[in-house]
């Protein structure tokens, strides 16, 4: 075997060793709704959404951008200028209100607590959007052994004890640093929805995929934790980023989706691509258990859309769904998302290359 051959063989190794530990690729890279009981590790970071009566206005205290208050979300009326999801017609916004508010929690409900409200979410907001997560995805979302063939399996037979010891602390603090890295140039500075400065004819292709790459717009339907306490109650939770359309799914660290990228490439594995410019990916969609059934998931994807086509200026959205995931296959095609044909699927992909790809395009092609 020649140097360069040895190389490239090594690379991929390497890649296959980050692909199963990093419990985010494959899993929650992808667009699922929870369909299994949330799961409550030891010493977990919890919630217990309620439902809540008062209305707050887009000038409550508890909402203002001061990093001093208990919740740093900006609610998505502040962007109305550029978003019009909620003027869209009523049974477009499924159970959101004209305010944004999840509808008839406040008016069911007089305990005082404020509703739940769609927002974007700034740094401080991401560790109880990480622990949702977390909690969505189900421990059987990262475990090893189910997903490996038998050569992967022998290349990493020794690391499955250390995997399966791979504590929920752990895996919540990769979910976090992940949601960090990938919205890292939208921190402490939620002043504008729109699209990553990615179109500029002095931007290149590569220096495009790295803005992009770090700058991911989180949505979350969430409200101030109660009694003065610290953080949001969070309970439904999308992302919004740009992409290559080649059917890879992303890791939670967006330098090595750069890092496997170059390695196929070295490999001589030419990827399909169904677009010449990035394009906007759905990724991460939770809805906690306690409000499953409210069309949350919903909502949450027409959103995503009409951002993603109006303000963006895009005319097509692309996301990976588990197959098996039926609540969420079913809600994406109910939506007119439509499967892609083709998959990621170098040799060390494994049953990572049998989740699904889907796209769903819109009108005239602008981008």
């Amino acid at each position: 075997m020649s140097l360069s051959n040895m190389k490239t063989v090594l690379a991929c190794l390497f890649i296959l060793l980050l692909s199963h530990f990093d419990p985010t690729n494959a899993y929650l890279g992808t667009s699922r709704l929870s369909t299994s009981r949330s799961f409550r590790r030891p010493n977990a970071i919890t919630h217990n959404p309620t439902q809540p009566s008062s209305v707050f206005s887009r000038k409550s205290p508890s909402l203002q951008r001061d990093h001093h208050t208990p919740c740093n979300l900006v609610p998505i009326t502040e962007f109305n200028s550029d978003v019009s999801f909620l003027s869209s017609p009523e049974s477009y916004r499924a159970c959101i209100d004209e305010a944004g508010r999840l509808r008839g929690d406040y008016e069911e409900d007089n305990t005082g607590q404020d509703p739940y409200i769609l927002c974007i979410a700034e740094e401080d907001d991401l560790p109880d959007i990480s622990q949702l997560t977390v909690e969505a995805f189900d421990a059987t979302a990262i475990v090893l052994g189910g997903d490996l063939s038998g050569f992967e399996k022998a290349l990493l037979e020794p690391s499955v004890g250390m995997w399966n010891a791979y504590t929920g602390v752990v895996a919540y603090a990769e979910v976090l640093q992940g949601l960090r890295s990938r919205m890292k140039d939208r921190l402490h500075k939620v002043t504008t929805i729109l699209p990553p400065r990615v179109a500029e004819e002095d931007v290149s292709a590569s220096d495009a995929t790295r803005i992009a790459a770090n700058s991911s717009l989180i949505l979350a339907m969430a409200r101030p934790k109660q009694d003065g306490q610290k953080g949001i109650d969070v309970v439904a939770t999308v992302e919004l980023r740009l992409q290559p359309t080649d059917a890879k799914i992303p890791f939670s660290q967006p330098w090595l989706d750069s890092m496997e990228r170059k390695i196929a490439k070295a490999a001589g594995l030419n990827a399909s691509t169904r677009d010449k410019t990035l394009q906007p990916y759905l990724s991460n969609l939770c809805v906690s258990e306690e409000l499953r059934g409210r069309r949350l998931g919903k909502a949450l994807v027409r959103c995503v859309e009409n951002i993603a086509t109006e303000t963006w200026g895009y005319s097509k959205l692309y996301l990976h769904v588990d197959l098996d995931n039926v609540a969420a296959l079913n809600l994406y095609r109910s939506e007119g998302f439509k499967d892609v044909g083709f998959r990621w699927n170098p040799f060390w992909a494994g049953k990572a290359a049998e989740i699904g790809y889907f796209v769903k395009s819109y009108g005239s092609e602008e981008r």
